[in-house]
């Protein structure tokens, strides 16, 4: 009798072990299962009843039905700035410029979250027709102080203009300029003479 009761202790104490350790591993795949990671060229946004967050190079756990979440990128957005009406310098000399602009989403939680309130959504696409007419309209408002000769002789100049004047709006946004590059500017109309190439 001694030892069934031994022996009946000694499963028990094993069932309540193995019980605890099925516990533990079935919290560690909900806990796995609610955590989520931030990607090296993403932010997560939560949202819910804790109120909106960014994570960004790290983790959050997100409660479900009570909260929820959306990753927003971070990778560098290139994509042409080329006006279709023509642009006219300081000499009323029209022209076509196309350029290549690069713009980010800048890195603190604020800029994210402004980011966020307006692409998180958008698609690339999308994203890129919101941020192209602004970039067009200050290039139109550059080039108008410019001559043909300042434009072609130093196109770093118009790029400097470029990124110091879309800062404000851009801003706005969560975005920056990290660069703006003049590809071509032509006389208006395209059979003229290529003024740069």
């Amino acid at each position: 009798m001694p030892g069934s009761m031994q022996s009946f202790m000694q499963n028990g104490a094993f069932i309540i072990a193995a019980g605890m350790i099925l516990a533990m591993f079935c919290m560690m795949i909900a806990f796995a299962r609610l955590f989520r990671m931030a990607g090296p060229h993403e932010a997560i946004v939560v949202y819910g009843f804790r109120g909106t967050r960014v994570i960004k190079s790290g983790g959050t756990l997100v409660l479900p039905m009570v909260e929820n979440y959306r990753r927003l990128s971070l990778e560098l957005m290139s994509f042409d700035v080329a006006p279709r009406q023509e642009l006219h310098t300081k000499q009323g000399v029209a022209v076509t410029v196309e350029a290549v602009a690069q713009i980010e989403v800048k890195s603190d939680p604020e800029s994210i979250l402004a980011a966020a309130e307006r692409f998180l959504t958008k698609d690339p696409v999308q994203r890129e027709a919101l941020i192209r007419p602004v970039m067009e309209g200050h290039l139109r408002g550059i080039v108008g102080q410019l001559t043909v000769e300042e434009i072609v002789k130093e196109p770093e100049m118009l790029g400097g203009h470029m990124r110091s004047t879309c800062a404000g709006d851009l801003n706005k946004m969560g975005l920056e300029v990290v660069s703006f590059a003049v590809k071509e500017v032509r006389r208006a109309g395209g059979t003229g003479e290529i003024v740069q190439s």
